[in-house]
């Protein structure tokens, strides 16, 4: 006798509730997110856990700034200040120069896992400093290839916009990367965050470049989301929802058990139910 829940009629219904009930998320942890540390009394160029790009080789450290002061963390003023950031997370944030190169990155403990997608967000204020119109800046996720190279997965660019002025409100700039196929080269390999100034050498050029000013940054944010396995609406993955992808294994049509997003229910799909098992969606 044909359980209930193989019906055709449940199944559409069964499709509408996936889409309905959205991802399972989890937050990732990144060290110093919020750029706390270390304590500082007014303004620090030391950042904990954070790394710098080194030093390239047009940069003339004899114009003022050492190369390292370009990134820092900064007290926010108190809240009868003018310029007091209204929604810093914390008492403190990171300044970075709008110059070619100057970055921030982190290579995480988190991996990128088949299956999940990455949602990447960054508070941004633009302006600082004289900052001039069309100043860009990415928030990236990346990897590292075999030679230990960064290699982007997803980016995102804001770009200043001069007419908004300098604001003391962040700005939350999302970046969102679909989910990992197994066939990806980043699948399985550390996650790494970067915020890097993506002007080039041109912008250098003090009749026609954009160089100079610097941005505000904070509470940078990372979650994976996994595709809802609750295929039988019930939101809870069980017996029910194994059941369903065992009707449509190998299909490679239409198939809403197809959790990789990889065209086929099969393996992978497989592995990322498991890590699902008996949640609630």
């Amino acid at each position: 006798m044909t359980h209930r829940y193989f019906e055709r009629p449940l199944i559409v219904t069964m499709v509408l509730a996936v889409c309905a009930n959205g991802l399972y998320a989890e937050s990732i942890d990144i060290p110093n997110a919020s750029f706390e540390s270390p304590d500082t009394l007014f303004a620090d160029p030391s950042i904990d856990f954070w790394q710098e790009a080194p030093t390239p080789w047009w940069y003339d450290e004899s114009g003022g700034y050492l190369w390292t002061q370009l990134t820092g963390v900064f007290l926010n003023l108190p809240p009868e200040d003018p310029s007091h950031i209204d929604n810093c997370d914390g008492d403190q944030a990171v300044w970075l120069f709008a110059l070619p190169e100057v970055e921030l990155f982190q290579d995480l403990n988190d991996v990128f896992e088949v299956g999940r997608a990455y949602h990447l967000v960054v508070g941004i204020i633009g302006g600082g400093g004289g900052m001039l119109d069309g100043v860009p800046i990415e928030i990236r996720l990346f990897y590292r290839d075999a030679e230990n190279n960064k290699v982007t997965v997803g980016a995102t660019t804001h770009t200043y916009d001069i007419n908004t002025g300098v604001v003391t409100h962040f700005i939350d700039v999302p970046l969102d990367v679909r989910e990992v196929q197994i066939s990806d080269p980043w699948a399985g390999k550390n996650i790494g965050v970067q915020l890097v100034s993506t002007l080039t050498l041109a912008d250098l050029d003090p009749e026609t470049g954009r160089a100079g000013g610097f941005w505000d940054l904070d509470n940078v944010r990372l979650t994976s989301s996994a595709p809802n396995a609750d295929f039988s609406g019930d939101s809870f993955v069980n017996f029910k929802d194994f059941a369903i992808m065992g009707e449509q294994w190998l299909s490679c049509t239409d198939a809403t058990a197809d959790l990789t997003q990889d065209g086929c229910v099969d393996m992978p799909d497989v592995s990322v139910f498991a890590e699902l098992w008996l949640q609630d969606m």
